[in-house]
């Protein structure tokens, strides 16, 4: 053997031998390939965190995991993924692209349902930059109708029946009518109707606008057949344009006389979609509130498709809240828990399954436990950890990576770009898979130090340590998290906080030795002898050098969390963008009256701000009644309870401030990480300290491939 792993190379050998993966091999795990008592595995951060030995135990989610039959069908688990069409995932194909296909690949690990998304038109594609701000999604979107190409889209159907998993086709008939006379969201693979040339009229994605809403029996069974023929399991049905199903009397008796063709003519499990409104909590939403359903409306609506439609798909139906985060939703409260619930305890044997933050195994399974629910709707979990469901059978729901709801995994920017999608907390998804088998193996273990425990010093030490390294992780604060422990003193950003004590439980596990209140020198880490430093002092906020700005009611943008005992009741913020203004909605909803000065034009810049990703927040600064706002405002001094600035039209005028809030951007430290340079044989800088990043996902990505070199 060992002939042949040196004639081969080491990693030819390990391909063959097959005990590589997308990622980099621990050291330690691959002596298991020789010694069977050593575990093996793959190091790949944010898919397999955890270095726990997993024993045996029984299901802690039995209710969430457990099979499910419907009809002539058993669903693996309880949980069904939703539409998830990353907006730059997919490049100029007209057919689904590797990526594209690992990415659903991964979400059937996780659902028993997945939703396939279609984005793809002819080469060069064009797109309507009016349309929703230039999101791609709206683009001229349908897969050529050429064998080559249904191939592949066969292909990446196979993928997902591989994994047990149904496919849910959500087909046009009578879909919503996006920008540009397309559908959003809900077109039809290999052209206007699946398999075959659109019926006289037709539109891309479906029926034309004119027939959406009143196709006829006859179209919607040969659409259903056609469906099924290219191998989906599960066929979407909504109607009314825009309003989904709003309850309206002809429609949904038509609908209802469409689904029982469908099931009478076909196998497919039909899918029933409608987005429901909360008054005083949907936000966002395009279309007027009044054609959406409400509590007692959706209740009913489901009472007239028992026994037509088998699932009930519901999402919120503001824009914003169909996508929500830790700014407008509570951990434990998704929106559209309080209508599925409503509609089991009426007696309904529909399966509903709500959609929109439903990301955690024991909530699940004790709504489906109660009866609230019989399914749950997820995907942007399944981003962070590819690894889900498989942790959640093992017992191991500690080790699941935290999606953050940060929502960039549809795009960090719809006008300037970046085109492409990423994820903050899995540094490897939406990567290519050339990229993943990039990562090099380990080629011994070593002993390795890590300056500076925030989000990059402690992924670093994670990844490393997952590698079969020693590792020994320094921080002079008296607690690991870094710029992140702000999210201990405010309630709004709970998910971050989740991700922030994820990472440290991680580094616990992982068997690394943790040095805090140790602010580490060059010599002594040189004294000790390390074969490899990895720096990641990070940054610090910028210090306003304001008159005034030295007052004891002046705080910087990370102290004030921490301190909010001390405000006032007028909270004056000095800089926006993303940090600024957040802080400034994390002020105001608890309860302070907050002013933000900004010079900008904008409060956050445009080309930080993807499709979804800030939604949310820009909704809430617009309308909160205690937030307010000046664009154009460049604050001069503090002085006598004021911020004094001078406006947009070079006027001088002032705000009350008992307390003032100053963001003045975050300087990297890189002079204090660079005085490390020769401290050991192989030092490595990452994340803030190298001047280059400055989110959360360049500098877990950052962490997670310096630390790979090692």
């Amino acid at each position: 053997m060992k002939l042949i792993q040196s004639l081969m190379g080491r990693r030819q050998f390990l391909i063959a031998a097959g005990v590589t993966s997308t990622s980099a091999l621990a050291f330690q795990r691959l002596s298991g390939f020789f010694k069977p008592d050593i575990q093996r595995g793959a190091a790949m951060a944010g898919e397999k965190d955890g270095n726990a030995v997993v024993e045996p135990s029984t299901n802690k989610y039995p209710h969430l995991l457990s099979p499910l039959r419907i009809r002539n069908v058993v669903l693996k688990n309880r949980i069904l993924h939703t539409p998830s069409p990353p907006h730059y995932l997919q490049g100029p194909e007209n057919y689904p692209s590797d990526v594209y296909r690992s990415h659903y690949s991964n979400m059937a690990k996780n659902a028993a349902v997945v939703s396939v998304e279609t984005l793809f038109g002819t080469y060069p594609k064009t797109y309507d930059p009016n349309s929703t701000g230039g999101m791609v999604h709206t683009s001229d979107r349908i897969w050529e109708d050429i064998p080559p190409v249904h191939n592949y889209v066969q292909q990446l159907i196979e993928d997902i029946h591989c994994e047990g998993s149904l496919v849910y086709f959500h087909g046009a008939i009578g879909g919503s009518g996006g920008p540009g006379g397309t559908t959003q969201g809900e077109p039809a693979p290999g052209g206007a109707m699946p398999g075959g040339a659109a019926p006289e009229g037709a539109t891309p994605g479906g029926l034309t606008p004119e027939a959406r809403g009143s196709a006829t029996i006859e179209e919607v069974v040969t659409y259903a057949k056609q469906a099924e023929d290219q191998g989906y399991d599960v066929f979407g049905m909504m109607w009314g344009g825009v309003r989904y199903l709003s309850g309206d009397e002809d429609e949904l008796r038509a609908a209802i006389e469409q689904m029982q063709a469908v099931r009478k003519a076909t196998n497919l499990i039909i899918a029933a979609f409608f987005r429901p409104y909360t008054p005083g909590l949907s936000m966002g939403g395009r279309i007027a509130a009044s054609g959406r359903p409400q509590l007692d409306e959706v209740v009913e609506i489901a009472k007239r498709l028992e026994g037509s439609a088998d699932i009930l798909r519901m999402k919120c139906a503001g824009t914003a809240t169909a996508h929500p985060n830790s700014f407008t939703q509570e951990r434990d409260k998704p929106y559209m828990l309080k209508f599925a619930q409503a509609i089991k305890e009426s007696g309904n044997k529909i399966v509903v399954c709500p959609t929109g933050g439903f990301h955690y195994p024991e909530l699940n399974d004790e709504w489906i436990a109660s009866g609230k629910t019989d399914m749950v709707g997820m995907a942007t979990p399944f981003f962070a950890d590819p690894e889900w469901v498989q942790k959640a059978y093992e017992g191991r729901a500690e080790d699941i990576v935290p999606c953050i709801m940060c929502h960039d995994c549809h795009g960090i920017s719809k006008t300037v770009g970046p085109w492409y999608d990423t994820c903050n907390v899995n540094p490897t998804w939406g990567l290519s898979e050339t990229k993943k088998r990039s990562i090099r193996p380990p080629s011994g273990s070593k002993r390795v130090a890590v300056i500076g425990g925030g989000p990059g010093g402690m992924k670093a030490a994670i990844t490393a340590a997952e590698r079969g390294h020693k590792v020994t992780l320094y921080e002079k604060d008296a607690s690991l998290g870094g710029l992140l422990q702000f999210t201990d003193y405010t309630q709004w950003k709970w998910a971050y906080k989740d991700f922030k004590d994820y990472l440290i439980r991680q580094v616990n596990k992982a068997g690394i030795e943790v040095r805090l209140k140790t602010a580490a020198t060059p010599a002594m880490i040189k004294a000790k002898g390390y074969d490899t430093v990895l720096v990641a002092t990070g940054a610090e906020p910028v210090v306003s050098k304001m008159p005034g700005s030295d007052g004891g009611n002046v705080f910087n943008i990370l102290n004030v969390y921490s301190n909010k005992k001390a405000l006032g009741k007028n909270v004056v913020v000095i800089g926006a963008g993303r940090i600024g203004t957040e802080t400034g909605i994390c002020l105001a909803k608890d309860g302070y009256k907050v002013t933000v000065l900004t010079s900008g034009k904008e409060m956050i810049e445009p080309e930080l701000i993807g499709p979804h990703n800030m939604l949310n927040q820009e909704l809430i600064y617009q309308n909160h009644p205690d937030f307010s706002y000046v664009l154009g405002a460049a604050a001069r001094n503090i002085s006598g309870g004021k911020v004094i600035y001078v406006d947009a039209a070079g006027s001088e005028k002032s705000v009350k401030a008992d307390s003032v809030v100053i963001y003045a951007g975050l300087k990297p430290r890189m002079d204090e990480a660079l005085k490390f340079s020769d401290s050991a044989g192989q030092v490595l800088l990452l994340g803030d300290c190298t001047g280059k990043n400055g989110t959360i996902q360049k500098t877990i990505r950052s962490a997670f491939f310096v630390a790979s070199q090692v």
